[in-house]
């Protein structure tokens, strides 16, 4: 038990600002006076309460974490995103009732956590006597995985109601005199240090030759882009670690050569902040997981998931809300959709669940999660040749409402899946009757109807789709076109696709296939593929299609 001698301080620093309790429960902000740069901005909320566990179960001697950024559920048990995943901490009253303290003591500490396992600080935000209700309005800032932790020494129900967040906010609060400012105008009136803006980028070879197959693009945890492929040369897991946003160099690692491996590559950030990848062995028929030792992925463990036999094609990784990755894929020996819910965050085991076994379907997965927190995931039906999608009624997917989204001919190709800034998910897909790119925004969370819009019919176009969401809320895509060999995207200018805009990125010879796309740090997106003729991973910064910024 750790020592309880001494004063326990409030815990209550977030950056430059603190909270003030004031009277019965309510709070003011103080901000530390900064002339310029990063200053954490107050944005209230109507109050939500997000947690109550006089509806469950009581805390007694232990820490319980609480997931507050992102899409949440909150204590009526609806979902709602009240705090964004920008956010850098959350304001919170907190009551504790029901109180029984141990021996001499009562105290409840919230603080920033990954885990409930995390260490808890020496400080205490309210302290409590048995019998007697207290609260307290805290200031606390969040953690990698957009979560606090709240401990209770002895036992106590907790109330936890939101009030607001704080995001950081680049500001230059400096006075100049007239004086001033017309000097600086008239040393810089002139034309020498005017710059021309990008119009577009010149696309990069990451690596190279006989490499790029399946490959997958994520932000890390630095900030810069890292892609997860294949060497088709050595039939190896690969991944290119860049080391600037357009990943003009990149670091090359073989992550797993252990026989024929690597295809269907997925990555995603893990909440330890280490990229983490799902893709298909090939030697072993089996699903495999590499997660990552660092954020450069210079080393892996990598774990066998699923092993039925032939199971693992099309896989996609998306991390739960419950912290720890999501895996879709096509069990290509039975012929159903699988999802495999990890652990733990490096996934050295899995809960695997049938979600569609009518017919042979699961061809290209992909899968988000929603504003619900549960996992949603598109694919094609190949029986039926049906765009579908499965919404998970929970965060491991024990079992899915299926829907056939589109049924119009032969669609549902290629799909790629985000959720977007309305809530609900949006599809894009390949239309094999028509030859066209189309896309699918679905009409609530669980994509029960969604509308369709074709987007590109110049040809055979549309292949091997990825979608993302734009700095405006508006998704681009990024896709290859048959007919002419080349690498586009499709800037949508709303939330459903409605309008758009498509652009040449790459058109040196036969480019473009097995498309990945993420939104850098920049703001710009990113674009990781192979290029048919030269047989190389690529990458392109189309600057032109910023996403509304």
């Amino acid at each position: 038990m750790r020592s309880l001698a001494g004063v326990r301080s409030r815990w209550a620093a977030v950056g430059a600002a603190c909270a003030v309790a004031l009277g019965a429960g309510g709070f003011g902000v103080v901000n530390a006076v900064v002339s310029s740069g990063e200053k954490s901005v107050f944005v209230p909320v109507s109050p939500i309460r997000v947690l109550d566990t006089r509806d469950s179960t009581e805390i007694a001697n232990s820490t319980r974490r609480l997931v507050v950024e992102g899409a949440i559920t909150v204590a009526d048990g609806s979902s709602s995103v009240v705090v964004p995943s920008a956010a850098s901490a959350v304001a919170i009253n907190v009551t504790a009732t029901n109180t029984a303290k141990n021996g001499g003591y009562g105290f409840v500490t919230v603080f920033p956590c990954v885990a409930d396992s995390d260490a808890v600080p020496n400080a205490s935000s309210l302290n409590f006597e048995t019998g007697v209700d207290i609260a307290n309005a805290l200031s606390v800032s969040t953690s990698a995985n957009g979560s606090i932790c709240l401990y209770v020494y002895g036992t106590a129900d907790l109330i936890v109601d939101v009030a607001g967040y704080y995001v950081d906010h680049d500001h230059d609060d400096r006075y100049y005199t007239e004086a001033e400012v017309d000097a600086a105008l008239v040393a810089k009136a002139n034309t020498a240090d005017l710059v021309s803006i990008p119009v577009g980028s010149t696309p990069v070879t990451v690596d190279a030759p006989g490499i790029g197959y399946s490959s997958s693009i994520a932000i890390g945890a630095n900030g810069l882009p890292i892609i997860s492929y294949q060497d088709n040369s050595n039939s190896d897991l690969r991944v290119a670690a860049c080391a600037d946003l357009a990943c003009s160099t990149a670091t090359l690692t073989t992550v797993d050569a252990t026989g024929s491996t690597g295809f269907y590559s997925s990555i995603a950030i893990g909440t330890d902040g280490r990229p983490i990848i799902s893709y298909y062995d090939a030697s072993n028929g089996a699903l495999r997981v590499a997660a990552c030792a660092d954020v450069s992925c210079s080393s892996a463990t990598k774990t066998t998931v699923d092993a039925p036999g032939l199971a693992g094609w099309f896989t996609s990784i998306a991390i739960g809300s419950n912290g720890f990755p999501v895996i879709s894929y096509f069990d290509y020996q039975s012929g159903d959709l699988r999802v495999a819910a990890c652990a733990d965050v490096v996934c050295s085991s899995a809960t695997k669940t049938t979600v569609d076994a009518t017919g042979n379907t699961g061809y290209y997965t992909s899968i988000a999660i929603g504003l619900n927190g549960f996992p949603v995931i598109s694919y094609f039906d190949v029986t039926n040749a049906d765009l579908r999608v499965a919404a998970c009624v929970d965060v491991v997917c024990s079992s899915a409402t299926k829907t056939t989204v589109d049924a119009t001919g032969s669609t549902g190709q290629y799909t790629s899946i985000a959720i977007g800034t309305n809530g609900f998910p949006v599809i894009s897909y390949y239309d094999a009757t028509n030859a066209d790119l189309r896309v699918a925004a679905c009409a609530d969370v669980v994509c029960s109807s969604a509308t369709k819009t074709t987007l590109d019919t110049a040809g055979v176009i549309g292949w091997e789709t990825s979608i993302s969401i734009g700095t405006n809320g508006f998704p681009i895509i990024s896709y290859y076109d048959f007919s002419n060999g080349d690498l586009r995207t499709a800037t949508c200018s709303t939330t459903t696709c409605s309008s758009w805009t498509s652009s040449a990125v790459d058109t040196t010879g036969f480019t473009g296939r097995e498309t990945s796309i993420a939104i850098g740090t920049n703001g710009f997106p990113i674009i990781s593929y192979y290029d048919s003729t030269n047989g190389y991973l690529r990458v392109a910064v189309p600057w032109w299609a910023v996403g509304g910024r």
